[in-house]
């Protein structure tokens, strides 16, 4: 089931990434985060915010695409089976091979976190100009208290 903004509900999020074998620190990196992060998107205490948002949704549509699950599930309200990627399905198998496990399919690769914030700086411009300000302040200050230590005559 979807919520408002358009990411899958929380535990449909973590299913997805269990079922691709990602950790929430693999997944953390991937958008420049905290693997506390992830997990708390993951629980529903919080929710990626601007440009993560809509990375994170596009991330988790692919998973659920290449998955063959929809995020929002079966009919029923359970979700459905999952469904092993097409290049999966179109590997022939050796008629005289030993019956092996079949390795799971690789998961796509998550977005790196240059893709995911895009080229802005994810530092607001006004934050910027406020620590550039308070740095200068900050050294100013410095330069006037070394100039009275070194100018002023000691007390008699």
């Amino acid at each position: 089931m979807r919520r408002a903004g358009g990411l899958p509900e929380p535990g449909e999020r973590r299913r997805l990434r269990e079922q691709w074998g990602l950790t929430t620190r693999q997944v953390a990196a991937a958008f420049g985060v905290t693997p506390a992060t992830v997990r708390s998107w993951e629980c529903g205490r919080t929710a990626p915010r601007g440009s993560r948002r809509e990375a994170y949704r596009r991330f988790l549509a692919g998973l659920a695409q290449h998955t063959g699950v929809e995020a929002s599930g079966s009919p029923g309200g359970r979700p459905a089976a999952p469904v092993p990627p097409k290049s999966a399905a179109r590997q022939a198998v050796p008629a005289k091979a030993s019956p092996q496990k079949a390795a799971p399919p690789s998961p796509p690769s998550p977005p790196s976190p240059a893709r995911v914030v895009g080229r802005v700086d994810p530092v607001p411009a006004g934050r910027v100009r406020r620590l550039r300000v308070l740095g200068a302040a900050a050294c100013a200050w410095s330069i006037a208290a070394l100039w009275v230590i070194l100018t002023c005559p000691p007390p008699l």
